[in-house]
């Protein structure tokens, strides 16, 4: 063979795409973070929140080693034999890139003129999300987007360790500390107050973080159940959703509600003339409705339990305690409706005979496609039922403030109280973009110093309802817009709106894109009422980065 045509196979199989080590560094990362970094803890609660941005940070590190070292390797060697692409790298880029390049930009340029600079650098007057975390964000982003490649283990590894945070949050709500096992004081809640044990759950730390959690897991696994061929695997994926939506319900915070509604949307704009689709659709809902009335049958058994002599030593409290406390940590009005209610039993039969007759008509008319009028239908009562509740919080927080309301209405009259009194953060939020200088509005106080902008109202907010400090909005979208300011925020939303765009116009090519966005999605509505943590701000990108990652391989601008 003649040297120019060993010269030729060289550089076809250097051009080849084939799975390599990058995309299996990429891969195996993905695996670590969708199990390690969720269940990992080294001082129970106190660094929770320090442990996951660790773990997040060392194999994020790791990752960028592998794939870094890798990729010169391959550069020079295309380089030496002329197999280097002819168009220029930044040709291939997106919009959702060039705006997550412009956030990093926008994340520098404000951490310069930030008050204390170190401060918006590392976000420890925050919640850690300052400058490095967000740098760390891009560079996952960008690795994954460019060699994730798509194996089923990935997957599989995302159910299993989900399904071990939801057990570990539902045998928490009922004060059982599994941890307990290897010594009373290994137990996860030892040492802590009745206020910490309550609120804090599983090994993620607050409940708020559980719930957001929740939405970022649920949608990908109930769209994997959706989308999946493999019939055992399918039912993992099934099993682990239903499981997780009990967890988001222990995890008592409404916030998961709000974060699980642009799921049934999501159905309605796929998959509602799509029978089989549809039909599984149905089946995982079902499947969450009846797991969530399983934790009627989990309350009996706990109490049992708790009377047990061989089981007592994993319950947090003692069987006085418990019995005067209760044996649960106590249900919210939404969760009610789902546990206890009967109205749950309507939704389990409506949703399994949905499932069931759309399961006969696959059978005799396998080839039936639902007619055009239907999801136009479906998403005019979508649409209504979204209008009438935007129309009660209207009518109630803004034209008749005065009548009393009680149990779930009064989710819709907006004041200070409003929702564990973020009412009252998000008000003063909006003062304080009033007032502040047009360099603050522009590119704001610096990422994750939220602490020291609100702090003048430190005082007030003690007075009125007994917290001392808060360190974000709760509300991310607030947050970023007092940190980051108006570029900031219109960046942070370029890159998402921008990937749910390009996302859904791959829909129809590769479904795998509408499991990864779906998960963005919702996280993104939660986050109205919730908080960027490490604990799960890391997932959001890599869903996101996934998503992108798919897109690229359609070729979808």
């Amino acid at each position: 063979m003649s040297e120019e045509s060993k010269k030729d196979k060289l550089v076809k199989r250097l051009m080849k795409d084939k799975y390599g080590v990058s995309n299996a560094a990429v891969n195996y990362y993905l695996v670590l973070m969708f199990t390690v970094f969720p269940l990992f803890f080294t001082q129970k609660y106190s660094n929770i929140r320090h442990d996951k941005l660790n773990v997040f940070v060392a194999l994020s590190c790791a990752l960028f080693f592998i794939v870094g070292v890798t990729w010169l390797i391959s550069y020079f060697e295309k380089k030496r034999v002329g197999a280097l692409p002819e168009e220029k790298w930044y040709k291939n880029l997106s919009v959702t890139d060039y705006a997550f390049g412009a956030l990093i930009l926008l994340y520098i340029i404000s951490t310069i003129f930030a008050r204390i600079p170190i401060e918006a650098v590392t976000g420890s007057t925050g919640r850690n999300n300052g400058l490095m975390a967000f740098i760390m964000y891009f560079f996952v982003y960008i690795v994954l987007s460019r060699f994730f490649k798509v194996k089923e283990y990935v997957f599989v590894a995302l159910a299993l360790g989900s399904l071990a945070v939801y057990l570990l949050a539902i045998l928490n709500f009922f004060y059982i500390d599994v941890f307990r096992i290897f010594g009373v004081e290994a137990g996860i809640y030892y040492g802590y107050s009745d206020a910490t044990i309550k609120d804090f759950i599983s090994t993620i730390g607050n409940k708020n973080i559980m719930s957001a959690l929740c939405c970022l897991t649920i949608p990908p696994l109930i769209m994997l159940f959706i989308n999946s061929e493999t019939k055992r695997l399918k039912y993992l994926y099934l099993v682990s959703g239903g499981v997780g939506f009990s967890a988001m319900l222990c995890s008592d915070s409404e916030s998961g509600f709000l974060g699980l509604v642009p799921l049934l949307a999501l159905v309605l704009l796929f998959y509602s003339r799509d029978v089989a689709r549809l039909r599984k659709f149905f089946t995982a809902l079902c499947a969450m409705f009846v797991s969530s009335k399983l934790l009627v049958v989990v309350v009996a058994v706990t109490k049992a339990l708790a009377e047990s002599e061989i089981i007592k030593t994993l319950f947090v409290y003692d069987k006085k305690t418990l019995m005067e406390k209760g044996i649960d940590k106590g249900f919210g009005t939404m969760q009610t409706l789902f546990i206890s209610d009967n109205k749950c039993i309507l939704l389990i039969a409506v949703t399994a005979a949905l499932a069931f007759g759309l399961w006969f008509l696959e059978k005799k008319k396998p080839d039936f496609t639902v007619p055009k009028f239907v999801p136009y239908a479906l998403a005019a009562v979508y649409g209504l039922g979204v209008a009438f509740l935007a129309g009660l919080f209207v009518r109630y927080s803004f034209i008749d403030t005065k009548s009393k309301l009680d149990g779930i209405m009064t989710f819709f009259r907006f004041d200070e109280k409003w929702g564990t009194h973020r009412g009252y953060m998000w008000i003063k939020a909006g003062e304080i973009f009033k007032n502040t200088n047009w360099k603050n509005k522009l590119i704001g106080s610096g990422p994750d110093t939220f602490y020291m902008m609100f702090s003048p109202y430190f005082s007030e907010l003690s007075h009125k309802f007994h917290n001392s400090t808060t360190n974000c909005a709760h509300n991310e979208f607030l947050n970023y817009l007092i940190t980051t300011g108006i570029l900031g925020l219109g960046a942070y939303l370029t890159i998402f709106i921008s990937a749910v765009v390009r996302s859904v116009k791959t829909a129809a090519k590769n479904p795998l894109s509408v499991v990864f966005i779906a998960p963005v999605v919702c996280y993104l509505f939660q986050s109205v009422v919730n908080i960027a943590n490490p604990e799960v701000t890391p997932l959001l990108f890599i869903f996101l980065a996934l998503s992108e990652a798919i897109v690229r391989k359609e070729k979808i601008s």
